[in-house]
């Protein structure tokens, strides 16, 4: 991708994470943020509701929303490939290849995020809101590194500097 597309995108990508990082409308990525690794992985292997997801995927969801390359694609089809319930030729070749190109952003600035302590996957439910109700408890409660949290709220900072970092061409892994 040259230099003024991959600028562009990340502007847009940028722009993309404040405003749905922000909103509560994001809010639905729940994880329990006391359980350690293993725990998590035996839960995912064992449980139809709870999935584990990486950072650069839900990255990915974000900015592809916001991709004029990707807007005749289906909205649906694209989270899929994302996530991998779906394949890649279910996109049309320049959708797919718009598509790797975020796919390698998301990349980056996921492992951007990992040095200022963003986790690099979690496990979140599939199928229903493990905080349901939190919006109506103290502010701050799905931010506060302590029981359930919505991965957007308690990591928004950090998710946004690393967008700032690779839309700069600087690093936090080189601090």
């Amino acid at each position: 991708m040259r230099t003024f597309g991959k600028l562009a995108l990340a502007g847009v990508a940028a722009a993309t994470s404040v405003a749905l990082l922000a909103s509560s409308a994001s809010a639905h990525e729940c994880f329990n943020t006391e359980r350690a690794a293993q725990a998590d992985a035996s839960i995912a292997a064992h449980s139809h509701g709870w999935f584990v997801i990486q950072t650069w995927r839900i990255i990915a969801v974000f900015t592809t929303q916001s991709d004029p390359a990707l807007a005749s694609a289906d909205p649906g089809t694209v989270i899929g490939v994302i996530l991998g319930f779906a394949p890649l030729s279910a996109l049309a070749p320049d959708q797919a290849a718009a598509l790797a190109a975020d796919e390698a952003f998301a990349h980056e600035v996921a492992a951007d995020a990992v040095c200022l302590g963003v986790p690099v996957q979690y496990l979140t439910l599939a199928n229903a809101t493990a905080a349901g109700g939190a919006d109506n408890s103290p502010k701050g409660v799905t931010a506060d590194g302590k029981g359930i949290d919505h991965f957007p709220d308690l990591y928004a900072g950090q998710l946004n500097q690393a967008f700032a970092d690779v839309s700069s061409g600087t690093s936090a892994c080189s601090s």
